[in-house]
C-alpha cells in the first residue's frame, strides 16, 4: 500500500510541476515572444524590401523572412500546454462560481 502511495505522490508531483512550468511560461508571454521573433525583420531585410519596391519588382514578405529559430515543440509539449490552459480555464470558472455564491450569501 505504501509503495502505491509513493508512486501516486510522485506522479502527482511530476504532473503538477509540469503544469506549473507550462502555465507560467504561457502567462509570461514566452510563446508569444517566440512567435514575435519569427516574424521580426532585420534591418538588412527591410533595406532589401525597400529597394525591391523602388525598383518596381513584385514583392512578397515571405521572401524576406528567414526562419532561423528551431521549433522544439512536439506532441507532448503541445498537449501539456493545452492541458494547462484547460485546467486554468476550469479553475477560473470554479473560482468565479464560488465567489459568486459567496456574494449572494453576503448580499442577502
Amino acid at each position: 500500500m505504501e509503495k502505491k502511495y509513493r508512486v501516486f505522490r510522485f506522479l502527482f508531483l511530476f504532473f503538477f510541476v509540469t503544469f506549473l512550468t507550462l502555465y507560467f511560461s504561457s502567462m509570461t508571454g514566452y510563446y508569444e515572444y517566440q512567435n514575435h521573433e519569427k516574424m521580426a525583420l532585420t534591418e538588412e531585410q527591410i533595406r532589401q524590401f525597400e529597394e525591391d519596391v523602388k525598383a518596381g519588382l513584385e514583392v512578397d514578405v515571405k521572401d524576406y523572412l528567414e526562419n532561423t529559430s528551431k521549433d522544439y515543440q512536439n506532441g507532448f509539449s503541445k498537449a501539456g500546454f493545452q492541458l494547462s490552459n484547460g485546467i486554468s480555464t476550469f479553475i477560473k470558472k470554479g473560482v468565479i462560481k464560488v465567489f459568486g455564491t459567496i456574494s449572494t450569501f453576503v448580499t442577502n
